[in-house]
């Protein structure tokens, strides 16, 4: 019997949501922001979202096996499904800024944090081919990095962060300028330099 093909329409983002369109309007919404974040995250993104296409358009093959991008995709179906009878464009909640965020922005957001966080973790390794050029050198470098990122999560954790700074502050370190941050954070520029100096004033008041 020939398999139908599936076809994915963009339009489904503006149904309502519901049991039978929420695993296609979370695979949609993955793709797209992997896809934009690409200009930001560069070859961490581009391996992500390759990969969450092989994964989307090969599930169906016998004995498929589904990479970590996939985890975008299960993170914002989760979160659509607490949200049935309702359309992603419907807002969630008002911003402290007075700006709608509607359920498909969170969903977007989602996807940010985790790439985000993920491309932490992805910058604190080392690739194999250069530990066998110099193996001693690089494990003790590696020793040091590991030690400087946990020290770094102690005094993010005792610094009693928003979510919006501890996200700053992660793509901070993920290299991203302030301009590029406000963007992701949809916020003014002035306002994540506000966020790195309260994040210094309660540093300085901690440990001097």
């Amino acid at each position: 019997m020939e398999q139908k093909k599936v076809i994915r329409d963009f339009k489904v983002l503006t149904e309502q949501i519901s049991p039978d369109n929420v695993a296609v309007m979370a695979e949609l919404i993955a793709m797209r922001e992997t896809k934009a974040l690409i200009g930001y995250y560069g070859y961490y993104a581009e391996k992500a979202h390759k990969n969450l296409c092989r994964d989307i358009f090969g599930k169906h093959e016998p004995e498929y096996i589904f990479s970590d991008s996939y985890d975008f995709v299960q993170s914002v179906a989760l979160f659509l499904c607490g949200h049935f009878g309702e359309h992603p464009d419907d807002v969630l909640y008002i911003s402290k800024k007075g700006k709608p965020r509607t359920i498909k922005i969170e969903c977007y957001r989602i996807v940010t944090r985790m790439l985000a966080r993920g491309h932490r973790a992805f910058c604190r390794c080392q690739c194999f081919e250069f530990t066998k050029e110099e193996p001693e050198l690089v494990y003790e470098y590696q020793t040091d990095e590991e030690q400087d990122f946990s020290r770094a999560d102690e005094i993010a954790a005792s610094l009693n962060l928003t979510e919006n700074m501890s996200l700053a502050l992660d793509y901070r370190m993920s290299g991203l300028s302030y301009p590029e941050i406000a963007k992701q954070l949809s916020r003014a520029v002035s306002t994540v330099y506000e966020y790195f100096e309260k994040m210094r004033a309660r540093y300085s008041a901690i440990y001097g």
